[in-house]
């Protein structure tokens, strides 16, 4: 079951064809734009609301490449989390991976029920 949201932006789920897909990645130009600038601000409130640490603009319907992620210390997802600031993540690159592993749930706002 789906959790009912009244956000401007709905939620999207697995099986969504354009969640797997690669967005385009975001011009100068579209950062100094106000509606660029307005779903900024709307990704960090839709995570909050979805009760999520960490979102990316495809989940809420916004076609770009862009994800925030921090943990306030109220997220009853992620009782024992850290603080870490909010940051914002445009036309982010994987330059560097690591061999060791770390096991963990998954908790993709996407995926219901993890």
């Amino acid at each position: 079951m789906r959790p009912h949201r009244t956000t401007e932006f709905p939620l999207r789920y697995l099986g969504d064809e354009k969640l797997m897909q690669q967005q385009p990645l975001v011009t100068q130009d579209e950062v100094q734009s106000k509606e660029f600038q307005r779903n900024l601000t709307m990704l960090p409130k839709a995570m909050k609301e979805y009760g999520g640490i960490g979102i990316a603009a495809p989940q809420v319907g916004w076609w770009t490449r862009v994800f925030c992620f921090g943990v306030d210390g109220t997220n009853a997802r992620y009782p024992n989390a850290n603080e870490l600031p909010l940051t914002m993540w445009i036309n982010p690159r994987i330059t560097w991976s690591s061999k060791e592993t770390n096991w963990m749930w998954e908790g993709c706002l996407s995926v219901p029920g993890m």
